[in-house]
């Protein structure tokens, strides 16, 4: 079998995607493409037009942060207020604040149709639906590179938008001061009876001091170095029990809190206090979602199962990182009671053993070491109580309104011009998606590359597409419709001459040669190709006899009109020993040189017929009288004409046609040709488009050649040939 190492070697990948593809692909479907991109547009145009205005009112508020007094922390970093805003917006979006908003305004119906009916807000299932509508309408966003939370309402109703906006500001505005009050009230009351304790203790130790001032007199007795070193610990004992039970007092406090106010703040003092923000975010997050997902394709949606799944997995983490949170507060106030405990037991054991050897004025200085810590502590827990703004490890925020709503008046939905683009869009991408699914699944070859890998045969010449023009130089019916005949100086033509050339060059063991043509199937242009190419023969001044040999299919007599005649054909040599080759032989006119064996009738065996050993003298006749024997052949899966006839000649051609010829049957008609070693193949590409120019340059000949590639003002001159200017003087 041929090969062509130099074509071969340029074979690129196959999966390379070329500019050539691209562009074949749009010529193809371009027109596909455009009709469902304006059918996309249409529609969503048509669509926009019967959706009922809607109006967005926009309120915008500030979130600040705020560091009020704080014993023993920090204020929070940059990351956990980022954390707490997104806390916020989620916050905005609970199914709680909304359904609030709808009972505070007693809206039972979001939808303004008369048609609709109103919601029972007191019935679950309706107020679930209420409040998934409401949701729905509802967006909260922060302001890029700012404090501010942007909230937006949508709604038939400008004015109704409006006051929702305002009425939801004002309910969470509301729900959030509530609750920071109950913690900060709860964490007062903690502190309070802290303080009244020890506002007694006080008390007491004051009337000591005075008691023990009025028995001693003022400084009646001197302080021996002994008793020095005992009031310096007991008065740095006292001044590290203020700050451990001031610790002790806020790590109570911010315990109770927890444990009475579940969705109190958690302060940030307390180990995985931050995941449990984070945690309860995605959890507020994944409910806002799944409602969303409920209203709009409603409780059988097959995601919204999963989102439930998923806040039902968060739910549990939830619980399960609340209990370490409160365990990592009551450690925290366990270790405040033991430092606390441990300072008080020393205080006691230096009491002691003041009262065992220290005179009664240093013992007189260890008690009003004592009511001056206790005093300190009171003023530090009062000043606390008196701020209203108590940290017990954490922050506090406050919401203000920034911007309020106005009453829009310009619709927001629908927008004619963006959801046509959308469906044009759309229709785009549903036929990119249609074209990708008909390339990946089509078998059909659509270039010469892709030709070269299931078929690895030299490629002879590559025909360019000129049907229609064809068409359009026909004079009559009584002119042959050969492209060779009809526009000598065309694409076409000059195609099949390179096809005469190649076949020259190749190397023969005989003067005189016989070529057989076939295909893979029907309709790739196997007959068109062996007149075409026994007219550029003939032209040469070379004998041409081309043989009809599709004996269940003849075309060669019909395609070169030739008259009825009871001259034998190819049918009646082969089955009648008696008829000889010269009776067979019919002209034709109008090319010189060009003789035919037509089949003329069809016989009922044509595969045995060819197989009794007839065919071999025809040919064996022919090739001593002819410089070229051309046989037409049926396309070789179907029949195993084209096989039997494949042994007789010298070189097989193989006519695939672009966009017809499949794949698999080019793959399997190599196998059948693999049988034949010593032959010479090769192929020609039939209807090639003009701008795939990869081979043979046809890309660019049509206009070199003027006007529709077939004469006019070319570079060869007016006229269209001998042949068409004698059947028009005719």
């Amino acid at each position: 079998m041929t090969t062509n190492p130099q074509m071969m070697a340029s074979k690129l990948p196959e999966s390379t995607i070329r500019f050539s593809d691209i562009s074949r692909v749009l010529r193809k479907f371009g027109l596909y493409l455009i009709a469902l991109m304006l059918l996309g547009g249409i529609l969503a145009t048509i669509w926009a037009k019967f959706q009922p205005p809607q109006y967005d009112a926009t309120a915008m508020v500030h979130l600040d942060q705020h560091t009020p007094i704080s014993i023993g922390s920090a204020s929070g970093s940059g990351d956990e207020y980022n954390l707490k805003l997104q806390t916020q917006i989620i916050g905005f979006q609970t199914p709680e604040i909304a359904e609030e908003t709808l009972r505070k305004l007693n809206i039972r119906n979001l939808d303004l149709k008369a048609t609709a009916r109103p919601l029972d807000l007191n019935n679950p299932q309706q107020r679930d639906i209420l409040v998934h509508q409401f949701l729905g309408s509802l967006s909260v966003t922060q302001v890029p590179k700012s404090e501010l939370l942007s909230i937006r309402f949508r709604s038939q109703s400008p004015a109704m938008a409006a006051i929702i906006v305002n009425t939801l500001i004002d309910t969470y505005i509301g729900h959030s001061f509530d609750q920071r009050y109950r913690s900060t009230r709860d964490v007062t009351q903690s502190l309070s009876r802290e303080i009244d304790s020890l506002k007694n203790r006080i008390q007491a130790e004051q009337n000591d001091l005075l008691n023990a001032e009025a028995k001693l007199g003022i400084l009646s007795q001197g302080q021996t170095g002994g008793s020095s070193l005992l009031i310096d610990e007991t008065t740095g004992l006292l001044t590290q029990r203020v700050r451990v039970q001031a610790e002790r007092f806020l790590a109570e406090a911010e315990y109770e809190d927890m444990v009475n106010h579940p969705d109190a703040s958690i302060p940030a003092d307390i180990p995985a206090s931050n995941s449990l923000l984070s945690l309860q975010s995605q959890l507020a997050q994944a409910e806002s979602q799944a409602a969303l997902l409920s209203d709009r394709y409603g409780p059988n949606y097959p995601p919204l199962k999963q989102a439930r799944a998923q806040i039902e997995s968060l739910k549990k983490s939830e619980a399960d990182l609340r209990n370490m949170v409160l365990r990592g507060a009551a450690e925290n106030l366990e270790k405040a009671k033991r430092s606390e405990q441990a300072i008080t037991e020393r205080l006691s054991a230096l009491q002691k053993e003041a009262e065992n050897r220290t005179p009664d004025t240093v013992r007189y200085e260890i008690a009003k070491s004592q009511y001056l810590s206790d005093q300190t502590l009171y003023n530090v827990l009062l000043s606390a109580i008196g701020t209203g703004a108590i940290q017990a490890g954490m922050q506090s925020q406050e919401l203000n309104r920034f911007a309020q709503a106005e009453v829009p008046g310009i619709k927001s939905f629908p927008n004619v011009a963006a959801d046509a683009t959308a469906g044009a869009a759309a229709g785009l991408l549903i036929g990119l998606s249609i074209i990708g699914i008909i390339l990946l699944n089509s078998d059909t070859v659509q270039t010469v590359e892709q030709v070269e890998e299931a078929l690895p045969m030299p490629i002879l010449a590559s025909v360019p597409e000129y049907k229609e023009d064809l068409a359009s130089m026909r004079v009559s019916d009584e002119i042959l419709p050969l492209v060779t005949l009809l526009a000598p100086r065309s694409a076409g033509t000059e195609a099949y001459r390179l096809l005469r050339t190649a076949i020259s060059l190749m190397p023969v063991r005989e003067e005189h040669r016989i070529i057989s043509l076939t295909s893979c199937g029907p309709g790739e242009g196997k007959s068109t190709t062996s007149l075409n190419l026994a007219v550029v023969l003939a032209t040469q001044s070379k004998r041409v006899l081309l043989i009809d040999a599709d004996l269940r299919k003849p075309t060669i007599a019909q395609r070169l009109k030739l008259a009825p005649t009871d001259q034998p054909g190819l049918s009646r040599f082969l089955s009648d020993s008696t008829v000889l080759a010269e009776d067979c032989i019919q002209r034709v006119p109008e090319v010189s040189g060009l003789d035919v064996i037509p089949v003329q009738e069809v016989p009922p065996f044509p595969s045995e017929l060819l197989g009794q050993g007839r065919l071999e003298q025809l040919l064996a006749w022919a090739r001593s009288h002819y410089d070229y024997v051309l046989i037409d052949t049926p396309p070789v899966l179907l029949v195993t004409d084209a096989l039997i006839i494949a042994t007789h000649c010298d070189t097989l051609l193989v006519v695939v046609r672009i966009g017809v010829a499949q794949k698999r049957a080019l793959r399997r008609i190599r196998q059948d040709l693999a049988k034949y070693p010593g032959k010479q193949t090769g192929i020609v590409v039939n209807a090639l488009p003009h701008s795939d120019s990869y081979y043979g340059g046809y890309g660019n000949y049509r206009k070199y050649y003027g006007g529709k590639g077939y004469g006019g003002d070319s570079y060869y001159g007016a006229g269209s040939g001998s042949y068409l200017s004698s059947a028009k003087k005719k």
